[in-house]
């Protein structure tokens, strides 16, 4: 059913990112343990123990409304838990498999990062400060999650290119 009014919308996104959010904490955890980088591994284990953080705050904003959650599939998501499963069934070498992963990692993060944000400018737009107040400390963590994932691709892109050029031509 359509969203009747500002805040059905907004409650429609707080409950596609539940779900979002458990279809994370269910992946990241395959994903840490495919990776080879330790610094890779780390990051995910971090974002997954975050995820957690979020559904806390998501709860409490339900608590908030005196609203009970519902359940409603994140398909967004889901598409990309698919890439993921795809990604960790292929035979390829553990950098090509990391930067599959950061690739995978990436996509959550910029999904989570807009939808959050829509869900933060809904609670202003209905003057619920406090709760566009969590909805921002998550949306600054995904973004942060988002740099850190930037940064080990980048690192691992100039490993790679160096390990390449070392190879002699035959």
């Amino acid at each position: 059913m359509a969203p009747a009014s500002l805040k059905d919308l907004y409650f429609d996104e707080l409950e596609e990112l539940y779900d979002a959010e458990t279809q994370t904490i269910r992946t990241l955890p395959r994903l840490e343990e495919a990776a080879r980088r330790p610094e890779l591994r780390a990051m995910l284990r971090k974002h997954c123990d975050q995820s957690r953080l979020h559904l806390e705050r998501l709860d409490l904003i339900f608590t908030h409304w005196g609203e009970r959650r519902h359940e409603k599939a994140c398909a967004g998501i889901a598409g990309i838990v698919q890439k993921a499963d795809s990604c960790l069934n292929q035979q390829t070498t553990g950098d090509t498999r990391d930067a599959a992963i950061i690739g995978v990692a990436q996509r959550i993060e910029h999904y989570e990062i807009a939808a959050y944000g829509s869900a933060r400018t809904y609670a202003r737009r209905l003057n619920r400060p406090d709760e566009a107040r969590l909805l921002q400390e998550t949306l600054d963590e995904e973004h942060r999650a988002d740099h850190r994932l930037a940064q080990i691709a980048e690192a691992q892109i100039i490993d790679d290119t160096t390990e390449e050029s070392t190879i002699p031509a035959a």
